[in-house]
């Protein structure tokens, strides 16, 4: 899966008249506010700050995002479109649906269990005690969104007749809480597996077995 502090990031161009928008200064801004974001929380970064490591000015950034609001937005929903990356309708489709889906979960604990988002969600969890709308945006933009795509996902796969699911929204539920498990826990307080990629593989394989089990065809 890329690195995520490495992937371009090229938000679509505003509409209308005028000059064309330099999407690349809209990448540079992301770029910088999620750096800030994940190292030192909502309340502590500044427009002024992401200006300034974006190399564009305060205006700029008010341009193009309106509020620092709107802009963790972005950010979030940029991580998450990373993480959407690895849910293909054409594998799941088309493909091996159980390899598919260990891939989905593999790819999910990776993201998770960087150092930078655990930072970021303790940051976030501070926060959000204070300003639940920080919450709700992170919700909305992250979480809720990759609940929607793979439960989008789980629809197609009904569609092809590889399960059988009346709650792909459940399903999806269900699939992701088995995946995480109480490693996801330990993980933000600080307990580290010293052989976790072992131990995560062992956990997604028996996740998506049991998922199959539970809702594959066979199993009807």
């Amino acid at each position: 899966m890329p690195d995520p502090a490495e992937t371009e990031i090229t938000p679509a161009p505003k509409t209308g008249q005028g000059r064309p928008v330099d999407t690349s200064k809209s990448a540079a801004i992301i770029k910088a506010a999620r750096d800030q974001f994940f190292k030192i929380g909502f309340a502590q970064t500044s427009i002024e700050s992401v200006a300034a490591q974006a190399s564009v000015s305060k205006v700029t950034v008010y341009n193009r995002f309106g509020t620092k609001e709107a802009l963790f937005e972005a950010c979030v929903e940029a991580e998450c479109n990373i993480m959407r990356d690895s849910l293909s309708i054409e594998d799941m489709v088309s493909g091996d649906l159980r390899a598919t889906l260990v891939g989905f979960g593999m790819n999910m604990i990776a993201f998770l269990s960087r150092d930078e988002m655990t930072r970021f969600e303790r940051h976030l969890a501070v926060e959000a005690e204070h300003n639940p709308d920080i919450g709700t945006l992170f919700l909305n933009a992250g979480p809720r969104r990759l609940h929607g795509a793979l439960s989008a996902l789980l629809d197609q796969a009904v569609a092809a007749g590889k399960l059988t699911i009346d709650d792909t929204a459940l399903a999806a539920e269900h699939l992701a809480g088995m995946i995480k498990g109480l490693a996801d826990l330990e993980r933000r307080f600080g307990q580290d597996d010293p052989d976790h990629f072992a131990t995560t593989q062992k956990r997604v394989n028996s996740a998506v077995d049991l998922f199959l089990k539970g809702y594959g065809r066979s199993a009807q």
